[in-house]
């Protein structure tokens, strides 16, 4: 699909893969509105983009009816980005997850249907799939068991995309991420383990006993992932899993990022048991079926994906 023209409106465009997408979209000569609460997201992320004659900004709350049904109106293709994504504090407010990834979702779908607007992208994750006994885990996966509030929203999620796709005639794709990591992440295990080592280079405290294995995909990748899916998919409803083909351990991750800090005789803390939280699973690998079937892989591997993400990380300034 050729996005030049195009009238894209962006939810949660100002956080980390919302803001990475904006100005892929843009660069694509699409037309840009963000729009963004600014809880989670940052309009520093959107620095390259802020003044283009093609991009627009609105600050406010997918949770906001009103607002919604004044943004949608007028555009061609919808993202749906805004979501917290820090996955450990769903048990601390779940209210924020529900209410995004379901309310706020029928809100955009509901808005979408009235307005003859058919195209929506979501990211969903593969916290849907709850413990995987025998990764990784096909697009055709079940039964699906959510551990976490977090997983559970975005299962909820796909169900009402499904059903609008169906009812309604529209060209869904829904995305389940691996662990998508870059410059300005904001929570996840790179980003921790940058962040404790820039704090203190001496020691690093891993949650669990860092056996817990983990896909990587450099955010960079993820939207090439993205775009290529979009201009492939034809179906009302179309579900495609963005992973990696490997995967590493948490210890080797804090390995890597070690050695892009160039430290050396870091100090190991590991607490807990086998998992490092409730909600934690061994493994998130998955199959990538589709995508593998149009012949698109990821060109860099778990490993490199880690390292290029923590060098980034390293040279961006302590978040505020």
């Amino acid at each position: 699909m050729n996005l030049k023209n195009k009238k894209v409106l962006v939810f949660g465009g100002a956080g980390f893969i919302g803001s990475h997408l904006t100005e892929r979209l843009i660069q694509e000569g699409a037309a840009v509105t963000v729009y963004d609460n600014l809880k989670t997201g940052r309009t520093a992320n959107l620095a390259k983009v802020w003044g283009h004659p093609g991009f627009r900004f609105i600050e406010a709350d997918v949770c906001e009816r009103n607002k919604v049904e004044e943004t949608v109106p007028g555009h061609e293709v919808i993202f749906h980005f805004c979501d917290d994504g820090d996955i450990r504090s769903t048990a601390e407010h779940p209210d924020t997850f529900v209410k995004q990834n379901i309310m706020g979702l029928f809100y955009v779908l509901e808005s979408m249907r009235r307005n003859g607007i058919r195209l929506i992208l979501f990211p969903s994750s593969t916290t849907v799939f709850g413990e995987l006994a025998h990764p990784p885990a096909s697009e055709l996966h079940g039964p699906l068991t959510p551990l976490n509030i977090y997983g559970g929203a975005k299962l909820a999620a796909e169900g009402l995309i499904s059903a609008w796709a169906h009812t309604y005639d529209f060209r869904a794709i829904v995305f389940r991420f691996v662990g998508i990591i870059g410059g300005r992440m904001d929570h996840g295990v790179v980003h921790d383990f940058v962040r404790k080592l820039q704090k203190d280079p001496t020691r690093l405290e891993i949650l669990g006993d860092g056996t817990q294995s983990r896909s990587f995909v450099l955010v960079d990748d993820c939207l090439e992932a993205m775009l290529f899916a979009l201009a492939k998919t034809t179906k009302n409803y179309n579900l495609v899993h963005i992973g990696n083909v490997d995967q590493i351990s948490i210890n080797e991750t804090a390995e890597v990022i070690s050695q892009v800090m160039k430290l050396k005789g870091v100090k190991l803390h590991r607490t807990g048991g086998k998992l490092g939280w409730k909600g934690d699973v061994t493994s998130n690998f998955i199959a990538t079926e589709t995508l593998t079937g149009w012949g698109w892989k990821p060109p860099r591997s778990s490993r490199e994906a880690v390292f290029e993400a923590a060098s980034r990380l390293a040279l961006e300034r302590d978040r505020a």
